[in-house]
């Protein structure tokens, strides 16, 4: 009794084991399409932020230069990105908006 009981749990788990990994769907994107998803999303949010702040050029400066170091230390960590491209998209955030 007891081994048929086993072999039901197993079969039945090894059966929903299938029927799961078969339905998940994994899209897996390539390095090329997740940076450039990163910069169109940093571009956005920098524009959102110079538009948030269009009334006070001064506080604009200033949370333009808090993104532009988030940015910058976060692409530090980034594997997509190498030093260059990093300088690179910083530059051009730099001159977003103006």
């Amino acid at each position: 009794m007891e081994y048929v009981l086993a072999l039901l749990l197993s079969a039945g788990l090894t059966v929903g084991f299938i029927y799961f990994k078969k339905n998940k769907n994994i899209s897996i994107k390539s390095a090329p399409v997740k940076k450039e998803e990163l910069i169109q999303g940093y571009k956005e949010e920098l524009l959102n932020i110079l538009e948030e702040n269009k009334d006070n050029k001064e506080l604009q400066f200033q949370e333009r230069i808090k993104f532009i170091k988030r940015v910058n230390y976060e692409l530090s960590m980034n594997i997509f990105f190498d030093e260059i491209e990093a300088k690179n998209l910083i530059q051009e955030l730099s001159g977003l908006g103006k």
